[in-house]
Parts: C-alpha cells; sequence; structure tokens
C-alpha cells in the first residue's frame, strides 16, 4: 500500500511516497529496525501520551536527547501535534535493545473477524530513523500498526 505524506517539523522535511507495510510482528520489526541501522544517524521517538513516567526516558537519558514540546505534520500524520513530546537521539544501538526489551513497536493481531494492533510496553509511541541529510528512513504509525518505508526515487517511476 502506498500513500503521500508531506512532513515539516523543524529541521527534518520531506515531501516522499511511503510504501505503508501493516501486520509486522515483532521479529520481523526488529529484522526492519536492524535494516535500517547501517544509514541512520538519528532516532525520533515521538511520545504522544507524554514521556514524563516513561521507561524509554528514563533508560536513555545519558544519550542526553534533544527534547521538544509539540510538533509539526509528520508521517502519518497530516496535523500539528502541540502535545506530543519529540526525543531526537543521535543513533546508538542502545536505542534498539530499548525497543526490543519493551516488546517491539506494536502488536499486530490478525483475526477473521478484524485485526487489532495492541500497545508493547512501548506504548504510544512512534519511532524515526532517519540518515545523515535527516531524510527519512523509516517511521512507524504505532497505534494503526503501520511501519512507513520511503519508495526509493526510482520506483516511483
Amino acid at each position: 500500500m502506498r500513500g503521500s505524506v508531506y512532513w515539516e517539523e523543524g529541521h527534518v522535511s520531506t515531501n516522499a511516497e511511503f510504501l505503508i507495510i501493516p501486520a509486522v510482528d515483532q521479529a520481523g520489526q526488529a529484522t526492519w529496525m536492524e535494516s535500517l541501522r547501517p544509514r541512520t544517524t538519528t532516532i525520533e521517538l515521538l511520545f504522544h501520551d507524554g514521556d514524563t513516567d516513561h521507561p524509554l526516558t528514563h533508560g536513555l537519558a545519558w544519550l542526553s536527547p534533544i527534547r521538544q514540546v509539540g510538533v509539526g505534520a509528520r508521517p502519518g500524520y497530516p496535523g500539528p501535534q502541540p502535545n506530543a513530546v519529540l526525543h531526537r537521539y543521535p543513533y546508538d544501538r542502545a536505542i534498539l535493545h530499548a525497543l526490543n526489551g519493551l516488546g517491539g513497536l506494536f502488536e499486530y493481531v490478525p483475526a477473521p473477524t478484524g485485526d487489532t494492533v495492541n500497545f508493547t510496553r512501548l506504548g504510544n509511541v512512534d519511532v524515526t530513523f532517519l540518515d545523515h541529510s535527516d531524510t527519512v528512513l523509516g517511521s512507524t504509525v504505532t497505534h494503526e500498526g503501520l511501519i512507513l518505508s520511503p519508495v526509493e526515487a526510482s520506483a516511483r517511476t
């Protein structure tokens, strides 16, 4: 499934078409994150329900993230989110370990009567991977159980 997303938030801007990947289990999520690792220089965690008591806030505090309250439109979200809290980290493998340690990004539960998405201990936190030029390598819409992967320019034609 494809969708166009425009994201302009402070220092990151992209007008990219994204491949929307649903129904990824925990092992698939870990594989996806590992596949982005060689090109990732920055990881952003977007806390929709606050960051004060979140286990990632305390567990990754030693990485001294840049913290911002309120964000503009982002992959999967067309409008601003004034109450969301963004943590921007330089890449560190400890972040991937922490995400996996919380049970992954989300739990996707397929069912004949309708699929559901359950939060892991990560909760309602979206994760975005960026390269050295702040280009989005991949992002999640956690509450929907979706992974967004930019469509390569050569694949758009």
